[in-house]
């Protein structure tokens, strides 16, 4: 468990209100819960593939309401975007914000072909595989 970090480190907590407590997944032990005030405001971070369920089911285990979960890219070390876990948000993403980087020249027709399945499938594939997620929510 960590206490609040500068904005710079964790573009998530400009979202949050003051005093929320960061926790990573990874570092979680028995008497964390213990630590946690009801109503405290809580971010859970997880920056290994998979980790909506993993994240959802710490949250159960620690009584956090989730209020927000965001897909955090390209990693939650160096963050460039955070994206809403919505099929808004995340069709938006794919449409009108992803692209092939210029200057790709023997790499530009397999990203593309990427691209273009990525706008296909079902959007919560997005959220469900990538690895960077941050969940908000403030323990019951």
């Amino acid at each position: 468990m960590s206490t609040p970090g500068p904005a710079t480190t964790s573009p998530w907590m400009t979202l949050c209100p003051f005093g929320t407590v960061e926790i990573d997944s990874r570092s979680i032990d028995a008497g964390t819960a213990d630590q946690l005030n009801p109503h405290l405001p809580v971010v859970l971070i997880d920056q290994r593939p998979f980790s909506r369920r993993r994240l959802r089911r710490l949250a159960r285990g620690l009584s956090i309401e989730v209020e927000r979960e965001f897909i955090v890219l390209p990693t939650l070390h160096r963050p460039l975007m955070l994206i809403d876990d919505t099929e808004a948000a995340v069709r938006h993403f794919w449409s009108a914000v992803a692209t092939v980087p210029p200057g790709l020249a023997f790499t530009a027709g397999p990203a593309t072909a990427l691209l273009a399945l990525a706008r296909i499938l079902p959007w919560s594939w997005t959220g469900g595989v990538a690895p960077g997620r941050a969940l908000v929510g403030r323990r019951s």
